[in-house]
Parts: structure tokens; sequence; C-alpha cells
């Protein structure tokens, strides 16, 4: 309020002249409105709008790398997928079963399902339903092979990883990949797409515990929580069923009158510890990570290998083509996680009461599944079975680094890798003692200057070093034993060669020459100085 000069009647700020009244009606001026409540100015204003503070921006969660999160690799229909590796797998009602005193489905195919088969039932009641179906055995140690060349696969996104064979699952911590990935859903879309072509069909959960990826994964969840408020979010709605509890335990909690996780979040721990034991408590922490899970770490064997079983055995070798992919695939992407390659590789064919043992050496360390399998597909063909197979085994004879493709500045490297490539696929269908290359000795006779060795064991330094004495006479393109022959006429002279001199009754002195046999062949000839014999040694090209 304020006084006009002489005036001792307050006045209010927008209040008529005053009356003097004490009912004097007072108008107010509208409310001030701040520049941070609205972005939009009149456009003559000069005044600019004020950004809002740092609080009010909501920002959408991303994960930091170097911050834990995992990822759990569910494979729900582990047993399916090894029988689709094989290729031999049937067509119609498939079902696995558990190998157990009242045996019961453990997993069955689409065309099971669809009679409405589901896991766990009995046995007797499946036989009721479908007519005839393909029965197979539930083998543990089979798919916790599988896991574990799973686990050796998935070493190429994370260091730390941990197969659970009991809940046909992997583990991943991926928190520190995130950045070498390019993202949480790049790495994601990475890992499925592996997985698939491998011919697995997994489910994946993330979060920032790994119990809590377990769940997610197991439900399907399209949530990836990255912290505890979000972690109890996510968990609040879901039904107590959704949570790995025992029937006992959930009939328990059902009788107090609970139906959700969050209903159950609200109770005191220690009540709860109390009344029903340590496991629930505990998994309530190790799902929002108010106690940490220890997750061991997985050690890959010094040298991979891959298995696979038949559920049908198999009597050629063009069948075993497809199996033999898919274990080259687990192959190249596990070589890939530890950043090596091979050379040689052995393959057992797996029979009922023998094994046949194959081997293969390249030329040159590799680790692509085509170059391989085309390697191998060669091999095979040249093999005979002594009996049906039932499984394959692959292994790695010895890791090496892995070596960076590089070209000469005239294509140089190129062409020596094709020409290995070839020697490679020659040697695959020849077999190993069919293809060598000769090695000059330094011995300055045609038939003692050079000595046989396999291609892998030879040095490019070796392979350009020839004798003074070679360039003088040259070098047939072909040898034979040395045989007497008439004197040659019309003879064209090469050059003397003399040695053996250091070798006792190996002197020799020869005179070279060039000329023409009866058939019009060029012959490659020598006379002995001492005798003035005439002799055949080869054919010139």
């Amino acid at each position: 309020m304020t006084t006009e000069p002489g005036d001792k009647t307050p006045r209010h700020l927008g209040a008529g002249p005053a009356t003097g009244k004490s009912d004097a009606q007072l108008s107010l001026l509208p409310p001030v409105v701040a520049a941070t409540a609205s972005r939009e100015l009149h456009p003559g204003s000069r005044l600019k709008p004020i950004p809002a503070p740092a609080s009010a921006i909501v920002h959408k969660p991303e994960p930091l790398s170097g911050q834990p999160l995992w990822i759990a690799v569910w494979l729900p229909h582990l047993a399916l997928d090894s029988l689709v590796q094989t290729g031999t797998a049937p067509p119609g009602p498939l079902i696995v079963v558990d190998d157990a005193a009242r045996p019961r489905v453990h997993d069955g195919n689409r065309a099971a399902r669809r009679a409405g088969i589901q896991p766990g039932m009995a046995l007797a009641d499946a036989l009721a339903m479908l007519n005839t179906p393909i029965i197979v055995d539930y083998v543990p140690e089979t798919m916790r092979q599988h896991l574990q060349a799973l686990a050796t696969v998935l070493l190429q996104f994370s260091d730390h990883v941990c197969p659970e064979p009991g809940q046909q699952r992997v583990l991943l911590e991926i928190g520190r990949s995130l950045r070498l990935f390019k993202g949480l859903e790049a790495l994601e879309k990475r890992i499925m797409r592996t997985l698939r072509q491998l011919g697995y069909s997994p489910r994946i959960g993330c979060a920032r515990t790994p119990a809590m990826a377990r769940l997610l994964a197991r439900l399907g969840h399209p949530e990836r929580p990255r912290d505890r408020d979000s972690l109890r979010r996510v968990l609040t709605p879901l039904p107590l069923t959704a949570l790995p509890l025992a029937t006992g335990d959930l009939a328990v909690l059902r009788g107090i009158g609970l139906t959700r996780v969050g209903e159950l979040l609200r109770l005191p721990r220690g009540d709860l510890a109390l009344r029903y034991g340590n496991r629930l408590p505990t998994l309530l922490d190790h799902l929002l990570g108010d106690s940490p899970e220890v997750i061991p770490r997985f050690q890959p064997p010094d040298l991979p290998f891959f298995h696979l079983e038949f559920d049908q055995e198999v009597s050629s070798t063009g069948a075993l083509r497809f199996p033999l992919k898919r274990l080259l695939q687990q192959l190249e992407q596990a070589l890939r996680a530890r950043h090596r390659s091979v050379q040689g590789l052995e393959l057992q064919l797996l029979h009922r009461e023998a094994t046949t043992a194959l081997s293969l050496e390249r030329s040159h360390p590799g680790s692509r599944t085509e170059e391989w399998l085309e390697l191998w597909s060669i091999r095979l063909s040249r093999v005979r079975l002594p009996a049906p197979v039932r499984g394959m085994r692959l292994q790695v004879a010895r890791l090496l680094p892995l070596a960076g493709a590089t070209s000469g500045l005239f294509g140089s490297a190129e062409g020596a890798a094709d020409e290995t490539g070839f020697l490679t696929r020659l040697r695959a269908r020849l077999g190993d003692d069919a293809i060598a290359r000769f090695v000059p000795t330094l011995n300055p006779l045609p038939e003692q200057a050079q000595e046989e060795y396999p291609p892998e064991e030879i040095s490019s330094t070796v392979l350009a070093t020839t004798t003074p004495a070679q360039r003088v006479v040259g070098a047939a393109l072909w040898l034979q034993p040395i045989q007497p022959c008439p004197t040659p006429r019309g003879h064209g002279w090469l050059g003397r060669l003399e040695g053996g001199w250091w070798s006792n009754g190996n002197d020799q002195r020869r005179d070279y020459a060039l000329a023409r046999d009866h058939q019009g062949r060029r012959c490659w000839v020598f006379r002995d100085l001492r005798s003035g014999q005439w002799y055949t040694q080869g054919f010139w090209g």
C-alpha cells in the first residue's frame, strides 16, 4: 500500500480512492506468471525463457558401462534343439521323457504340444493322447555338454559367464561390454543372432541382479530394470507363482492372503525369516540386490571340443555334413571368443562298439566354417564307414594366434593363400601322404638335389634356395632313374657338373646336354667324363 502527499489514509495498490470506510472493496491485480511456468512468450518480448532445472528433466535410464548388468539366456527347449542340430529329427509328434522310476514328459515338439502334451505330464497319459509318438530319453550329461559349449561361445561377449545345467540356462555379466558392443540393445541382438544361427531357441532376460535376470527370462518379460526402484516396480504386480518357490511355500503364502509379489515385499524380512525360514528373505534380497549373489566363473577347457549324439543311427557320410556344420559353427564362435585360430582338427565318429578317428591338417590357420566344411566334406567322401554312426566329436589339435590378413603390394599374399587352399583341398581328397613339396638339399647332383617334405613344414626362404650347378645345367621337368643310352645326335650342350668328390666313391664329372630320342621327345642327357658313356636322366619340359 501507499499514501499520497498530505493524505494520511493508507491506500492499497490497485484500490480506488480512499473512502474512509472500513468496508472498502479491494480489487486485486491478476497473479504474476513466472517466466519458467511457460516457455511461450509474446513474439515482441525481449525476455528469454529460463530453462527448467536439471531435476525437472526426466531422462530415460541408460545402462552405464562398468556397472553390474546381467543377462540370463534360458533355453526351455534345449533337448529339442539338440535333436534339430543333428538333422535327424523325424517328422511327427516327438516327446522327450525323463528317465526315472515314473517317466514323465520333459518336453515335446510342436506337433506333440498341439495334441495337448504338456511338460510334467505322466508318460502314460501322453501315450493315451498320441498315436505312436517318437520317444526320446532326456540325458542330463548331454544337456550339460551343450551348455558348456554355449558358455564357451558366449565368452566372446563377456569374460564372466556361468552355465547352470540344472535350469538349462547361462548367465552373463555384460555391464563392462556395453561400450564395446554399442549398447544393450545391439548386444542382445548379437547374442540372439549367434544362438539362433547355432540352432537354439533362447529367451533372454536382463536386469541389474542375476536373480531378476533369471526371472525375466523365464517370464519373457520385456522390462530391463537397472536400479533398485525399477526392480521393485517390475516385481510388484507379478503374481506369487512367478517366483521360483516350492509348492509348499506358495500354499503357505496364499493361506495368509498374499497373491502378489508387492504384498510380499511390504512384509518385514525379519518376520518372514522367523515364520518361513531364510529361503524367502534371501530370494527377495537377491532379486532387489540387497544381498549380493556369488556367481562362479566358467573356465573353458584348454582345447575346445564339441559333441553331438544322434537319436537315429547314420549310415552314410553325406548325412554327416549337417551336424558337422553345427559343430564347426560352434567352433568358429568359440575361437572368436578366444581370438585364436586352428590349423588342424580331429573328428571322431562314434559307433556302437568302436570309434573312427579322422584328422585334417591345413596349410595355413583358419576358423571359418565354410572353409573347414568344404575340406571335411572332401575328406568324408573318401571314408567307408565300418558301422552306423551314433554321434560325433570335434576337437582342436592346437590353438594358434589369430593372425591378421595382410596382402603384399602386388597381391603376393593373396596368391599364397590361394595356393595353400588348393593344396589343402588336394590333401583332403587324396590323403595326407599324397601331397608333398621338394626342398633343395644344396647337393649338386640332380638325383640328390631335393628331398620330400610336407607342405606345412617348409619355410618360404628355403623354397627359393638353389645351387649354382642347378642354375648352370638347369633341371628337367620329369626325372627318372639314370639309364644308359646311345650317343645322341645333334645335341645341345648345357654345361658341366662336378661334385661328390668329398663323398667316398661318389666323385662325379658330367657334361649335360639336350637331345631328341626316336619319338621326338626332348631328353635331358649327360656324358660321364670318366667312362665316356651317355646316360638319360629325364625329359625336358
